[in-house]
Formats: C-alpha cells, sequence, structure tokens
C-alpha cells in the first residue's frame, strides 16, 4: 500500500505527463476545518489503512493531516486492531488473513486529540469474483477543434459476478511506466565548469508509479444477471509517455455493499467530470462517519470493507496506435550575459556543446528523477 503523496506535488506530476485540467474544488466556509475520516479494509492479507485530516478552505486548499489519534478497527466478532501512525494523518495496522473474510462487518473508530471519537457504521464484507477481463481499443475522440481527432487508447473491464457475489464494484487504477532522460550529464556549471569523464548515465532510466484519479463504479442491481460487458476505465492518447517505452497498469477490482457503492457513486459523478478525485475533498456527500461525542458535528469521509481481486497487465508496441511525443531536449541559448547570470539557486547548470555551441539543459534532460519518477527497477518490471 502507499504512503499519503504530497498532493501539491502529485498534481504538478501528473500534469506533466496528461492533459488533464486541474480542479478549484468548491468549498463553502463551513465546510472547512471538518474532520474527514478515509479509509478501507479488504480481504487481502497486510497493512490497512486509514487517513485522518482536516477539509481545508477555498482559498488555500491543502492536505491537513491530523496526528495523534487513536485509531482502532472493529469487526463484529469481537475483534479490536489498534492502528499505529506511520506518518501524519495516515495510521495503519497488519491484519492477518484470518481476520479479513467475506462476511464479516467492519467500522472504524477514531479519537482526535481532546477526546471527540469519531466513528463509522459497521460495513459488511460481501464477496468479490475473479477479476474477469481487462482490454482495450483504439478509438477516436473528437476534440473543439474540427482538425484534430486524436486517436486514443481506451481501456475497458468485462464483470462476471454470476454466483453469491455483490452486485457493487469499484475499480482502482494504479499506472507505471518506464522512461528515459535523453542526454547524459556531460558538462555542468556551477560557479565553475566541469566536465565528467565518462559521461553520467546513471539517472538515464527512471519508473514512475501514479493512481489513476477516475473513479470507476458499476452496478448491476437493475441488470437481469449479475455481469456487465465493456465498461470504460481510463484512456491514454498517443501523445503520451507513457506508452514510449513499456507500460503496465494494476487494476483492483473491489466488492463493495450498497452503502459504499452508493457513496463513491456520488463521489464518481461529483468528481470525474471535474478533473479528478484527487483535486477534490469529499465535501456535501453524506458519508458514514459521525461524532459520537458531538452529533451535530459534521464529520467526512467513508470507512468501507470490500473484498477485492487484482491483475497486473504489461502494453507496449500497441499495434494500430501511433505514439507521438517528444522525447528530446534540445537546450537552450546562454542568455546574454552569459554565465554570469546564473545564481547558486540555479546550480548545477548542466550543458552540451553542438556545433561548438553551448546549449543550456534543464535537470530533466539528464536525471530522469526531476520528473519524480525512481531509478530502482520495480520488482514487478520484466
Amino acid at each position: 500500500m502507499q504512503r499519503i503523496k504530497n498532493i501539491t506535488f502529485l498534481f504538478a506530476l501528473l500534469l506533466l505527463f496528461s492533459c488533464i485540467k486541474a480542479y478549484d474544488p468548491v468549498i463553502e466556509s463551513n465546510d472547512a476545518n471538518k474532520y474527514v475520516v478515509s479509509g478501507h479494509i479488504t480481504d487481502t492479507e497486510g497493512w490497512q489503512e486509514v487517513y485522518v485530516s482536516l477539509s481545508s478552505p477555498i482559498e488555500s486548499p491543502e492536505y491537513i493531516p491530523v496526528s495523534d489519534c487513536q485509531v482502532k478497527i472493529v469487526d463484529d466478532r469481537g475483534n479490536i486492531f489498534s492502528l499505529d501512525e506511520d506518518i501524519p494523518g495516515q495510521y495503519r495496522v497488519w491484519m492477518e488473513q484470518v481476520y479479513l473474510m467475506p462476511g464479516t462487518s467492519y467500522k472504524v473508530s477514531v479519537t482526535i486529540p481532546g477526546g471527540e471519537e469519531l466513528v463509522s457504521g459497521f460495513d459488511k464484507m460481501p464477496r468479490c469474483p475473479i477479476l474477469d477481463t481487462v482490454y482495450y481499443s483504439i478509438v477516436t475522440i473528437p476534440t473543439t477543434d474540427p482538425a484534430v481527432n486524436p486517436e486514443v487508447l481506451q481501456f475497458y473491464v468485462d464483470l462476471n459476478a454470476k454466483g453469491d457475489y455483490s452486485q457493487y464494484y469499484k475499480y482502482e487504477v494504479e499506472e507505471t511506466w518506464e522512461y528515459h532522460a535523453p542526454r547524459p550529464a556531460e558538462y555542468y556549471y556551477d560557479g565553475t565548469h566541469h566536465q565528467i569523464i565518462p559521461p553520467d548515465s546513471s539517472n538515464k532510466i527512471c519508473w514512475i508509479t501514479v493512481p489513476v484519479k477516475n473513479v470507476f463504479t458499476i452496478s448491476t442491481r437493475s441488470l437481469s444477471q449479475n455481469t456487465y460487458k465493456q465498461y470504460p476505465l481510463h484512456h491514454i492518447d498517443g501523445h503520451s509517455a507513457r506508452l514510449g517505452i513499456l507500460y503496465s497498469m494494476l487494476v483492483h477490482q473491489l466488492a463493495l455493499s450498497e452503502q459504499a457503492y452508493n457513496y463513491w457513486e456520488q463521489l464518481r459523478i461529483n468528481s470525474n467530470d471535474q478533473g479528478g478525485l484527487y483535486e477534490k475533498q469529499p465535501l456535501a456527500i453524506k458519508g458514514n462517519l459521525r461524532n459520537a461525542n458531538n452529533p451535530e458535528r459534521e464529520v467526512l469521509g467513508f470507512f468501507y470493507a470490500a473484498s477485492e481481486s487484482a491483475r497486473r497487465y504489461f502494453y507496449k508496441d500497441i499495434e494500430g496506435l501511433v505514439v507521438d511525443y517528444s522525447n528530446a531536449c534540445p537546450g537552450g541559448y546562454l542568455p546574454r550575459f552569459g554565465w554570469k547570470e546564473f545564481y547558486p539557486t540555479d546550480y548545477p547548470v548542466y550543458y552540451y556543446y553542438s556545433a561548438g555551441v553551448v546549449k543550456t539543459l534543464s535537470l530533466d534532460c539528464v536525471d530522469c528523477r526531476a520528473l519524480g519518477g525512481s531509478t530502482v527497477k520495480p520488482d514487478f518490471w520484466p
């Protein structure tokens, strides 16, 4: 499980790789400084996490973690699991498989500094079928410019839940892709000039993992069978660097209770058209949290139990899709007054020679980590 990301950094990073419009959340003044409790428990042995934060005002939207809480997960069999704070606002506990069984109900209790208790209702964990099929097709999405009709790789999922399974599902997608810095580090200036011999390519190859920001929910309650064909997930256009070398996605199929589904369906409606869940706080949607000491004080968020099935996929060299993105760093010219226009805050300034002319380089041209990735190859990478 991932730790909480720095939200501002994540926005900037995603904008580098996709055309996602930032969203300015509409938060009324009376929605600020409310406690937000979120998290879920699954039937997969491992770390179970709960996050406690405060909603922020519209004039300065931010993630505000709440530390020093006492957090417990309780099941309807009398078991109590105490969570420890790992990083500010993130609480977690390792739970063994024997305690994570469909048919069991779970709730969370959070005692905040000052002694007030925030508690959820019990949520019963349903059964989840095996993730059926994830596939793609190449489609053209019309744009406002009649001359531009970009082709995209559109992903879909099929649901096959025949039998004693839930009728309510949420899908979570996590993307990982490999990308390269186009040039080695050979020359740099930090008040004096340096040449690296041989040129350094140690920070050439990076991998980056981010969540797909949209909410994906399916309900079959109005269908004659507990199946669903060709539900659209996310898409990637041919101008994205994600498809340049090798792209992978981890798809989680989460079986939900009806109450949890209704909550996430409302979030889907409110967030997908506005740029994504991670650009908006869970406001104006009734969750299952309450303040046990002061019921009039609204608590935001939702805690739920879900069984899951997950599968990882890899894609490269998609036949029929023209991948057209620039990974070049042509470099810039020295400023009018030369090197003396660079200050220590600019150091090191990387550069190279092109036909005897100095060309300066941004850091990401020589160090792939500048775009947020890591040079540590993921364990699952081929």
